[in-house]
């Protein structure tokens, strides 16, 4: 398939976002000042900055960093075929694992000043009522994507099919940090089979286009970020079969044979001349 992605300002703004959080906590590490975000203790309250100094604000740097380096690689392009999974695993493990370093690093922040986090923290039995109710809303979220990326994955199928290929496997990516966000786009790795017999794998995303711009107006775009060949495995080896029988006593007994013709012939000759 004919990769079609452009760089877009929205691109540029995405990777540069980032900078902002990380600068920012350096300048709180190097001069150990800075502002943290802070609530109270019930659930869903309003939250606000305050200055802090030394050592929370220190940790309120590591956690602005740690935020930049998940903002960062939350962002990029499809890994190649070539890329081992030891670097892909790595990357996962620190993109998700600074989320939870910048989450822990603000909450100890709070504990040293002696306020509660910007997370709400759930002590009473109202609030495990409102964990609930928020669990539940998360996992009919869920579900509505899931149905949602089905749909998107009926797109896929059918543009493949339209180029007269023939779609092998097509899973769905959540979260995947190679689809933009802003798109509001669902990630799909693609195995499928061109039609001259050679297979691909592809990573593309699809989305719901509401310009009127677009030929079809509501249309499901899909956009193919990457597309690799898969080399064919060299031809089998042609198999020899080898008889374990023992040939040469056959052979040895024919040469006898022959030898014994020919000096009987040798012989009827000799006495046919003499004659």
């Amino acid at each position: 398939m004919r990769v079609r992605r452009r760089l877009k300002v929205t691109d540029l703004f995405a990777y540069g976002l980032p900078l902002v959080p990380g600068l920012y906590g350096l300048k709180c590490i190097l001069m150990l000042n800075g502002t943290l975000t802070v609530g109270s203790q019930r659930v869903m309250s309003s939250f606000y900055l305050r200055h802090v100094d030394g050592v929370p604000a220190a940790l309120a740097g590591l956690g602005y960093l740690a935020l930049a380096l998940g903002a960062a690689l939350s962002f990029g392009d499809p890994p190649p075929e070539t890329r081992k999974w030891l670097w892909r695993v790595l990357r996962g493990i620190l993109r998700w694992g600074s989320l939870v370093g910048f989450w822990w690093s603000w909450e100890r922040a709070c504990q040293l000043i002696g306020v509660s986090g910007p997370w709400p923290t759930f002590r009473s039995p109202e609030a495990f009522d409102a964990l609930r109710l928020v669990g539940m809303l998360f996992g009919i979220i869920g579900v509505l994507c899931f149905l949602w990326a089905m749909f998107y994955r009926e797109a896929v199928k059918r543009e493949l099919l339209e180029q007269g290929c023939t779609p092998l496997h097509i899973w769905w990516r959540p979260l995947a940090y190679w689809v933009p966000y802003w798109d509001l786009g669902y990630g799909f790795r693609v195995v499928y089979m061109d039609p001259a017999g050679i297979v691909h794998k592809a990573y593309c995303w699809c989305a719901w286009l509401l310009s009127e711009d677009s030929p079809r107006w509501g249309s499901r775009q899909v956009e193919w970020l990457r597309d690799q060949t898969v080399p064919r495995p060299p031809p089998p080896e042609p198999e020899v079969f080898v008889d374990n029988e023992i040939l040469r006593p056959k052979l040895a007994q024919k040469a006898d044979s022959g030898e014994r013709r020919s000096l009987l012939l040798g012989d009827l000759d000799s006495e046919s001349d003499q004659q």
